[in-house]
Order: structure tokens, then sequence, then C-alpha cells
């Protein structure tokens, strides 16, 4: 049931990121640092990379961009020189996006790339998969990014080397000086239990003992919930009357309502940046909420609730606020990509010959066939493999490759000492290893959006740099697994 261990891991991470962006941490931190260990440019820089890097490799690195992209546009404040703001503002996506990316291969919660590869894993029933869980891949995945990570850094500064290190001088804010120790106490200690249970899981292998789950498949779903209860429905202030049926009446009221709030903001999006006007749409919707929201309240507790929009404050998470804030015309923009992508991969492919594939799957499998075939070595196949995914995830994206090359790679496991699996996730994290390109993962795309004037010729040279380290990186790790494991 490794499945639903990871299923509770990733809901838990995306609800313990909520917890850092409500309480303001991902700014706490930000200044702790810089007051720290200096205000100068470079200083920022590394101060990104280094808690990009961290965060992602527990959170999912989509959510940690996210997080830290209005700390970024409040650093560009700071920037003296106005001609450096164009450079400026692409070392930071450097810093950002090198950080994110490396630290979502750390661990099977950084990517949601990770996630998708483990199903597949299940989905061809290949050996040692249960071997891999949360513990196994940090156990792999910390070294090698601590690695690359070192690299990217020295790119980015050695990037900067022209600028001024006063061309950006923090000045602090209002944030304070010390670091917020109860967020990071809450984080820590929830951390601290995954890897404990998938540290369990992997070294003893419990066996079964009802419905099918072991006793740590029991403790994550005590876990599961408990975090659930906690961060939904335990009360924070203990005086107010019912303070818990308030919460679960707040919390399945917006998850009922989940619907109407999609189309609604969507709505809204889609007017900002289309420009095309749909108010009526989202004023109707959003009027008729708040009347339904303030008579199902009134009904129960005799009292106004006030706006919809309103944050829960008697619970840790608020339900409403995490619906609301969901980056919809991003997520569109997401959907709308893949579905071309599916409609590119998918021409000229016909249902009657189920076993031929459309063009560019029959090409790219047929190139990638035609070089990687020969190469039985394993030091030659798997640096071979790593480049050529890392280079194909910056066009068509690292979801993609995975889908396309994941058969290939199971096939041609027959034809190589390393085993299928092995060559599954190597696939996977070097076609995580996108540096270059906005198009190579949403991660990127999100950051490359969200900070103005970004030089892409600087990102691309860059990112090329560190796309060949770390296929390099993550070939000599899986050398290594390869030849210590049976």
């Amino acid at each position: 049931m490794e499945l639903l261990q990871n299923a509770i891991i990733l809901t838990a991470g995306f609800l313990l990121s909520q917890v850092l962006i409500a309480t303001n941490t991902h700014f706490r931190l930000i200044a702790f640092l810089l007051r720290h260990t200096g205000s100068g440019f470079r200083a920022l820089l590394t101060a990104v990379l280094l808690i990009s890097y961290t965060l992602s490799i527990f959170l999912s690195n989509t959510v940690v961009v996210l997080a830290l992209l209005p700390v970024i546009k409040r650093l560009m404040h700071f920037v003296a020189d106005t001609p450096s703001r164009k450079q400026i503002s692409t070392l930071f996506y450097l810093a950002l996006t090198f950080g994110a990316t490396t630290g979502g291969m750390a661990s099977l919660t950084g990517n949601p790339l990770n996630a998708f590869a483990v199903g597949l894993m299940e989905f061809y029933h290949l050996e040692g998969r249960g071997q891999i869980n949360y513990f196994s891949w940090l156990l792999a995945g910390i070294p090698a990014s601590l690695a690359i990570i070192a690299a990217g850094r020295a790119i980015i500064l050695h990037t900067a080397r022209r600028l001024s290190d006063t061309a950006l001088v923090y000045r602090g804010g209002s944030e304070p000086a010390g670091l917020p120790h109860r967020p990071l106490l809450f984080f820590s200690v929830n951390m601290l239990c995954i890897i404990i249970m998938s540290g369990i899981q992997f070294f003893l292998k419990p066996g079964q003992i009802a419905y099918g789950l072991s006793a740590v498949d029991i403790a994550f779903l005590t876990y599961g919930a408990a975090f659930l209860f906690f961060t939904f429905l335990y009360p924070r202030k203990k005086k107010v009357a019912g303070g818990m049926r308030r919460n679960g009446l707040f919390l399945l009221f917006f998850l009922a309502a989940f619907p109407v709030l999609l189309v609604s903001r969507l709505s809204r999006e889609i007017e900002s940046h289309l420009r095309i006007r749909l108010e009526n749409v989202y004023v109707t919707l959003e009027n008729g909420l708040q009347g339904v929201y303030e008579a199902v309240w009134h009904r129960v507790f005799g009292e106004q609730p006030g706006k919809y929009t309103a944050s829960n404050g008697n619970s840790v998470l608020s339900i409403n606020r995490i619906i609301l804030d969901i980056p919809y015309f991003g997520l569109l923009l997401v959907v709308l990509f893949g579905t071309l992508l599916y409609l590119v991969l998918n021409a000229g492919n016909n249902p009657a010959t189920p076993e031929n594939d459309g063009y560019l799957i029959a090409a790219l499998t047929s190139f990638v066939t035609g070089y990687l075939g020969p190469l039985r070595n394993p030091l030659l196949f798997l640096p071979a493999l790593n480049l050529t995914a890392a280079f194909s995830s910056e066009l068509l994206s690292n979801t993609a490759i995975v889908v396309i090359l994941a058969p290939l790679m199971i096939t041609l496991a027959h034809h190589t000492p390393v085993s299928a699996l092995l060559l599954l996730l190597s696939l996977t994290v070097s076609a995580s290893a996108a540096y270059m390109t906005p198009l190579a993962s949403p991660a990127n795309t999100l950051a490359f959006g969200g900070l103005d004037r970004v030089s892409l010729k600087t990102v691309m040279k860059a990112g090329m740099i560190m796309n060949i380290i770390s296929a390099m990186v993550i070939s000599v790790m899986f050398l290594g697994i390869s030849f210590l494991l049976p």
C-alpha cells in the first residue's frame, strides 16, 4: 500500500505549505537569513536559492515558486540601478528555478513528476517498486541534489560577476529578525513523523495485519486523519461556543461550493488576462454564493457570518482561502498546453493499428532506440539517457518525456545490466533536471511569467550548463546504486 502512503504524504506536504504561507514564514526566513549573513546582492541570490531548494525538498516545487514570487517582487523594489533591472530579475529567476527544480529532485514530494513515476512503477509492476518510498528517495536524492545545487550557485554567481554587490541592497522590512519558531516547529514535527514512518516501511517492511493494511499503513491513515482534524476542525479559539461544529460546517460548505468558486475565479482571471468581459458571470455567482452562505450560517447558528472571502480565524487553515488563492488561469494554461501536447503526440495515430504510434512518438522512439540501443555499457547508456531526457524536456515538458520514454526504458532494460526500475527513476529525475526554458516544467513557467524582463538568452545559457552537470551527477548516482544493489 505504498500508493496510499505516498498520497497521504503529498496531501500533507501541500497543506504544510499552506501553513507556512498563512504564517508568512517564507518572508520571515528571507529576513532572518539576510540579517545574519549580509544584505548584499549575492547574499540575496544565495538566500533565494537555498530557501527554494530546502522548501522544495519537502513541498511541491510549484507551490514553493508561487510562495516565493511575492518575496522576489518585493526585493526588486530595492534595486538601486534601474539599467540593471533586467539582469537582476534574470538572476533571481535563475536562483528561484535552480533551487526549486533541484530541491524537487531530492524527495518524493518535491516534484509532481516523482509521484507520477511511482504510479508508473505500479502500473508496470516493476520488480523492487516496494523499496521506493519517501525515505529511500531522500537517501539517494539529498547527496545528489546537494552537488547540483552547489554547481547552480557557482553558475549564478559567475553570471552575476559584472554586477556590483550593491546593485540591490536589502534594507530590512517589518518582519521579525528571529525565526518563526512555532510554524517551523509544526513543519519540522510533521516532516519528522513522515520520515520515521517511511523509514520503518523501508527497513522493516511490516506485513499486513487487517484489511490488507500493514501497521505503517494504519499509522499513515491515523496521521492523515489527525493532521486534517488539527488543521481544519480543531478550534484555535477555545472560548468560542461550538467552535468545532462551526469549523466543520465551514469546511463542508466551501468544499460543496468549490464548483461555483472555480467558475467564478476562473471568469475573473480570464477577464483580467484576456480582457474578455465576464463580470456578469462572476458577480452573479458570487452574490448567489454569499446569499446561500448567509442563509445556511444563520439557520444553523442564528448569526451573520460575514463575507464568504473572509478567512476562518478559528482554524489553523481556512479552506476558502486555499480554494480562492489557487491560480486558476495558470492551471487552465497547463490544461490547454497538456491538451495541445496530447494532440501533437497523437497526430498520425491510427486506432486501427494500435501497435503503431503517432508521428512524433515514433520519430522520438526511433531516434532514442537508434543511439541508445547499441550502448549496452551503463557507463555510456545512463549519461546518454539522462542528457536526452533533460534536453528533450525543454521543448516537450518533462511529463511528456517520461510518458513517451518509460515503455522504451522498460524494454531496453533487458539489454543492459541496469534494472527497469532504476532506468525509469533515472529517466524521471533527469527529465526534471530541465533548467533552460520556461516550457520545461510548471515551476519554470510560473517563475518566468511572474517576473518582469527575464532574459531568455541568459537563462538558456546558464540552464544548458546546469542540464549537463545535473545529467552527469544523476548518472553517477544511479550507476552507484546499480552497483550496490543486486
